[in-house]
């Protein structure tokens, strides 16, 4: 069982990052580090779409740049971008200035990409010190981690990943999944196949995919 998923672990990070969303009936996010990846993220668009979801992807530098077409077709098709970035280095070792560094250099080619903004962000390995959350906050960005990780990242069976998720999955959820990696372009069939089918199972609980941004209100 991941760590994140252990109530007291859960309780203390939820002190300084986003991990939860009370009060958002029906709703829970989909998201997805480490893209956009030309060979896994239109397949996860195609899913999203056919099943009237949005979801928000945290992107890498080097994939933006690489593939800003991507980005385009994220925005422009309802999906919410945030940064992840440059490096994919573990925040919680760095200095406070390296952190605010990558997170403005990513920023800037996501906006240079997408034509606004990110509001978001996730740090990479998902962890931060409350003093570097602070500082994300004050650059005007939210620090974003979730509740729920099905370390599809190591799942090679989409039945694993849907169980997973689907064990504590409920309103106001978020949910960490990868549509490519740092290292490369890895197949993530498997949780494109898992998505399609949490989608499914989640609307059979009544329950609707939707961006970071949305679930937690209007303005925010």
């Amino acid at each position: 069982m991941s760590l994140l998923h252990r109530p007291a672990v859960r309780r203390a990070l939820a002190r300084h990052l986003l991990c939860h969303v009370e009060g958002a009936a029906g709703r829970f996010a989909l998201t997805f580090d480490d893209g956009p990846s030309p060979r896994n993220t239109p397949r996860l668009l195609d899913v999203l779409e056919r099943a009237g979801a949005l979801a928000t992807f945290f992107l890498l530098e080097h994939h933006v740049r690489r593939h800003a077409d991507l980005v385009r077709r994220l925005v422009a098709s309802g999906h919410e971008v945030g940064v992840h970035g440059r490096l994919h280095l573990w925040p919680a070792a760095m200095p406070t200035r390296a952190l605010t560094w990558e997170l403005r250099h990513t920023a800037a080619a996501i906006e240079a990409a997408a034509g606004g903004r990110p509001r978001l962000y996730r740090a990479p390995f998902g962890l931060l010190r409350p003093g570097q959350a602070r500082a994300v906050r004050a650059l005007g960005y939210e620090p974003v981690l979730g509740d729920i990780y099905p370390d599809d990242v190591h799942c090679g069976r989409p039945e694993q990943i849907v169980e997973r998720v689907m064990a504590r999955l409920a309103a106001g959820s978020i949910v960490i999944l990868h549509d490519s990696s740092v290292l490369g372009d890895g197949d993530r069939g498997a949780t494109t196949e898992a998505v399609e089918r949490i989608l499914r199972e989640a609307a059979a609980r009544g329950l609707t995919a939707t961006s970071v941004s949305d679930l937690r209100g209007p303005g925010r």
